[in-house]
């Protein structure tokens, strides 16, 4: 196999699950915008928070995972720390409680959930002053700029 078949081979599984999750998200009540077509595909989920001092996030596969990026247009570069959406740790955590549906059900509400969180918190800690972050991953505000988060981590 050639090595542009395998790229093309991983973009288009990329693509696949990146639809899956568009259909999720738009199911779940939000806003996305798609850019399917080209060799890095990715969502733009825009900010449900008007007042923040960025657009929205890119979605985009990263590796085996999906993870999103602040963005300030849905068509311009990310930038800032990369936040991991770990949908299939989450499917296996939710697998040992409950039904392969059941769990399906959940993540949904889940992924949904995740980005109205980070634009309230986002939203938050920006009006704090600025001064202040807000991580997804430890969910707690921590110092640094709001408009640029490539000093999160």
């Amino acid at each position: 196999m050639k090595f542009t078949a395998f790229l093309d081979k991983k973009t288009n599984q990329a693509r696949k699950e990146l639809e899956i999750l568009r259909d999720v998200l738009k199911e779940g009540g939000v806003e996305v915008k798609e850019f399917l077509k080209g060799g890095d595909p990715y969502l733009f989920v825009p900010s449900t928070k008007k007042s923040l001092e960025f657009g929205g996030v890119r979605v985009y596969k990263i590796g085996s995972g999906v993870a999103y990026r602040i963005q300030n247009e849905a068509e311009t570069q990310p930038f800032g720390a990369s936040y991991p959406l770990g949908v299939e740790k989450m499917f296996y955590d939710l697998m040992g409680d409950m039904g392969e549906e059941e769990a399906a059900e959940e993540i949904k509400k889940a992924v949904v959930e995740e980005f109205k969180n980070f634009f309230d918190k986002s939203l938050e800690a920006q009006d704090e002053g600025g001064s202040r972050q807000f991580d997804p991953q430890s969910k707690i505000v921590t110092g640094g700029k709001i408009g640029d988060l490539s000093n999160a981590m």
